[in-house]
Formats: structure tokens, sequence, C-alpha cells
């Protein structure tokens, strides 16, 4: 049976798919733009453009549509790309996956996500290597068992799913594994979203800096990661990067991370129940963007941080002898800011 090719292009939406395979995506009028993931660049050369279904790189050519996309960063060809998307065998197309927020996931999906997340885990607290890589990060042994880190060796995890009964394809569909049957997160440090008992999603962060994408998460929509943590806190803080809330979160901070630099549709209203949002985003052009827009939308309630001359982003001052007095400095500096906005009104 033939599929509908254009039915596939229409019902996911290039922007979602590019965010889910780790691309941080920042508006520029009417089109979208981020670091490309196919080749080394620091500058935001590729851009999306929702309107057309398409995305182009100004870097190194790369073009093309959602399904292309998916061929060329995962390294499959045109019909895995269009399984992969979730089409079926006729000419009717899968509805896009889980378009609902992440915590209405099934109970098969949470068991898998789990068993994948102490997996992780376990192998992280065996390699001394990777715990070192953290602790030069500024990242402590406690936080890593706290926040159950976890590190992918790329060989363990269909073989640990199968002895416990879960469903490989379901870990295929959400993002676990390639079609290949090779894992996602494989030679990555992995930051779980825990809700409660259960692990909800998840995030790879490569240790060498030289693959990209730098981040992959997983084909859901975007936690707002650590929110849980934040819950009963009148005052919280928000980052941009998992590696930036990790460092809040060795400070004892209630933090949460945005994993980009543009709100999801359910982050203000999850935003909601804090009297104020302390915004820690880098210092690069989209962070100073992201933050500035994101204050507009808090209004008053927002409070933005500005990080020393020279940092880019909070986990690097977080590796700093004197970094944690730092940032506390530009906290307060923030607050003393925002009462005299509101003095003067």
């Amino acid at each position: 049976m033939t599929v509908d090719v254009e039915q596939v292009k229409q019902r996911h939406a290039i922007a979602d798919v590019v965010v889910a395979h780790g691309v941080q995506l920042r508006r520029s009028g009417g089109r979208l733009t981020g670091r490309c993931p196919f080749h080394r660049d620091g500058r935001a050369s590729l851009v999306v453009y929702p309107d057309t279904r398409s995305y182009y790189c100004f870097g190194c050519g790369a073009g093309g549509d959602v399904i292309n996309f998916v061929q060329r960063v995962e390294q499959i060809d045109f019909r895995e790309a269009i399984n992969r998307l979730g089409a079926t065998e006729s000419s009717v197309v899968a509805p896009p996956r889980s378009p609902a927020p992440t915590r209405r996931l099934s109970l098969d999906d949470r068991l898998i996500l789990t068993a994948a997340c102490e997996l992780y885990h376990e192998t992280l607290l065996r390699n001394p290597g990777m715990l070192l890589f953290l602790e030069t990060r500024g990242i402590p042994e406690w936080v890593a068992r706290q926040c159950r880190l976890g590190f992918s060796d790329g060989r363990l995890l269909a073989s640990y799913l199968k002895r416990r009964r879960l469903s490989l394809k379901r870990a295929e569909e959400i993002g676990l594994l390639f079609a290949s049957g090779d894992e996602t997160m494989k030679e990555r440090v992995v930051i779980p979203e825990l809700r409660g008992a259960y692990c909800g999603w998840m995030v790879g962060r490569v240790v060498d800096g030289l693959r990209e994408p730098r981040y992959r998460g997983l084909a859901l929509p975007r936690p707002l990661l650590g929110y849980e943590r934040t819950r009963g806190h009148r005052r919280l803080f928000l980052t941009e990067g998992p590696f930036d809330w990790l460092t809040l979160t060795s400070w004892g901070l209630p933090a949460c991370a945005l994993l980009g630099t543009q709100p999801g549709p359910d982050t203000l209203r999850l935003l909601s129940h804090a009297r104020s949002v302390v915004l820690v985003f880098d210092t690069d052009a989209a962070g100073r963007d992201g933050a500035t827009h994101l204050a507009e939308a808090l209004g008053e309630r927002a409070r933005i941080v500005e990080l020393p001359d020279g940092v880019k982003d909070v986990n690097e001052l977080g590796v700093r002898p004197d970094g944690r007095d730092a940032f506390f400095r530009a906290v307060d500096e923030a607050e003393r800011r925002s009462r005299d906005v509101a003095a003067a009104r």
C-alpha cells in the first residue's frame, strides 16, 4: 500500500521534529533559526520555515522537508524515515506522536522510560570516567545520584528491555532506539525528567563536545525539566539547558530548565504558581532575546539575572571557585533592579 507523503508532512510539524532531535530553535520573524546538526558551526545557520514545512542550512547547504531532515539526522533511508514519523502501511498516516502533554504517557511508556533510566543510572555509577567528567563540570556525585543521571554505553538497552518484557517497538517510537536497534543516547550523559517514581522524559548530552547534535531528546513533547522539584516554592529559577539546571540544583535552588529559549505551550501555565521567576539564560544573543521575551510574558514576576562578563552560562560559572558567590550577587542585583523599576512606576 502506498503512503500519502503529503499527509506525513502535514501531520508532523517540521519545527517540532527538529526540536525533538536536540536542536534549539528561536523565532526570527516568520522563521526559526538554530545550529545545524549536520556540521560543526557555532552560528545559527539552520533556518526552519514553518509555512513551507522546510529547512535550509546556509552553512553546509543541507535542506529539504521533514522527511529529508529525519533521513539526514538519523542516517536512514526514505522508507525508514516515513516509519520513524509514524506512518502506517496503509494510505492513512498515523497521527503525530503524543500531541498531549507528557504527563499523559501510557503506563507502558513510563515503564520503558523508567527502565532505561535505571539502566543508564547504574551504568554511570559504575563508570569512574563519567563521574569524573561530571565533577569537572561542577556536578558532584550526590547530584548525579539525587537526579538519577545516567550514561549510555550503547550496548545494553535492547537486551535489558527484552528481559523486562518491555516493547522494543515502543522504545523506538518514543525515541530511545533507532530503527536499526542502536541506542539514540549512545555515549551521552543522560538527564532524566523524574515524576515521582517514574521517568517521563530524558535528554542526552555528548561527552566529547565534538558530535552533533550536542543534545538529543526523545520523540515526545519537551517538558519543563525539573518542574516537579519546584512545587511548593514561591520563587523558582529558570535556565536554558540541563547542565545549567544541574548547577543550580547543586546549589540547593528550586530550578527547572526550559531546554532552549522558546517556552512551550504549557510553560506559562506551569510557572503560574511562582510569585517570582528568576531567569538565568545564556549570555549570547539567543539567550538575551529569549529572556527578554519571556520576561515580557511573565510581567512583574520576572527577574533577569545578568551573569558576570566573560561567562557564557551558569554551568560555566559553576566550575569557578567563586562562582556560587558571584551568582548570588547577580541574583541580588536582579532583585534590586526589579524593586527600582516597581518604585519608579
